[in-house]
Order: structure tokens, then C-alpha cells, then sequence
């Protein structure tokens, strides 16, 4: 920890001392391709009327397979299997996700926070073989949940997916990323979400 934080200090020094002139010294490697980040879904956000640590306690009763529920557009999850020997929900940990349509995806944990009045969950989904995931090379999921006070707790959930270049939309560039967003995230996988949030507030409130 001395040396991080010795780094951070020569670091942040450097950059003070430097000012404007520390560009000079980083240039584009050859190749370097400017792109855009992956298109963010509206974060979908419901109130709980419980503790967050209400919230926490029901959620980690729930298995995946009651959590996600499916829409008439989009699977649900059939079951999930582990890929990794720490418990799901550690930093690392993947997982195998069956679909209902007979499907499969992979899902690592990247992060997770978590104090007396907040939480934070962050975790990378990729390996689609389901028909609707075909154009996603990943997806990076995040539920941010906080204590706002009077017993209740307020959850947001945002998606933003990065498109396979070789297909569909994603080869159209922007305009096909204009395309993924409004005809999938923002009707489908909302919907999904919508659906999904509303059974856990209705789980937590029991």
C-alpha cells in the first residue's frame, strides 16, 4: 500500500508540475482507433419501501432463476452453474446462465461495495448464444443501491452493451448503434429490466 500510494504522489505531482505540456509525452500507438463507448441503456430505478438491509437480505434469498423474469419478447433464466470456486457475488467469480429459450451466457462479478446505507453491484456478461444476443459482443451491468431515508431504499440498474463490429447493427457504425438502442434497449431489454425490479420490490416489501 506505501508504494501505491508513493506512485499516486509522483503521479500527481508529475501532472501538476506538467500542466498542459503532459500530452507531449503520450502519443496514439500505430493503429490507434478512436471509438465511441458502448451505447447506455436508460437506467431503469424503482423505491423500495424498506431498509437496504431488507433489500440485500431478500435479494440474496432469491435465486437468479427468480430474479430475471422474462418478457414476452426476451428469455428468462433457466438455471445458472459455476464456473469458479468462490461463491457468486465475490469479485472474479463466473458462472454459467441457462436460458429458457435453451440458450447459454457467462457472468463474472467485476465489483461490489458495500457500507450500511449503500451497495454496489458491477458484473460483465458475455458469451451470448441466444438469437437475440447475436449483435452483443458483451454487456457490463451495475445496481447502485442506497438508503434515502424513512425505511426506504432507492435502486438504479444500467446496462450498456458493445456491439460486434462484424454484424449487425454494429457494422453500420453510429446509425446502427442509434438502431440497437432504440429498438432493443430501450423497448426490449427495458422491459426486462422494468419487470425484473418490480418483483424484487415486491419480494422485499412482503
Amino acid at each position: 500500500m506505501r508504494y501505491i500510494c508513493f506512485a499516486l504522489f509522483i503521479l500527481t505531482a508529475s501532472i501538476s508540475t506538467a500542466g498542459g505540456d503532459g500530452a507531449r509525452g503520450c502519443a496514439p500507438p500505430s493503429g490507434f482507433v478512436d471509438s465511441p463507448h458502448p451505447p447506455i441503456a436508460g437506467a431503469e430505478e424503482i423505491v423500495v419501501d424498506r431498509p437496504l438491509a431488507v433489500v440485500l437480505a431478500a435479494g440474496s434469498r432469491t435465486s437468479l432463476k427468480d430474479t430475471i423474469h422474462n418478457t414476452d419478447s426476451l428469455p428468462g433464466v433457466g438455471g445458472d452453474y459455476p464456473l469458479s470456486s468462490i461463491p457468486f457475488g465475490t469479485p472474479g467469480a463466473r458462472r454459467l446462465v441457462c436460458l429458457t429459450d435453451g440458450s447459454t451466457l457467462e457472468e463474472q462479478v467485476l465489483d461490489l461495495a458495500q457500507s450500511k446505507s449503500s451497495y454496489r453491484f458491477r458484473y460483465v456478461v458475455w458469451n451470448y448464444t441466444t438469437e437475440k444476443a447475436r449483435p452483443i459482443f458483451y454487456g457490463v451491468g451495475e445496481f447502485r443501491d442506497w438508503e434515502i431515508g424513512g425505511g426506504h431504499t432507492h435502486i438504479v440498474w444500467t446496462y450498456s452493451f458493445k456491439l460486434k463490429d462484424h454484424e449487425f447493427p454494429g457494422y453500420l457504425g453510429g446509425f446502427g448503434r442509434y438502431l440497437f438502442r432504440v429498438i432493443f434497449l430501450d423497448r426490449e431489454y427495458a422491459a426486462l429490466m422494468r419487470a425484473t425490479l418490480a418483483a424484487g420490490k415486491a419480494s422485499a416489501e412482503k
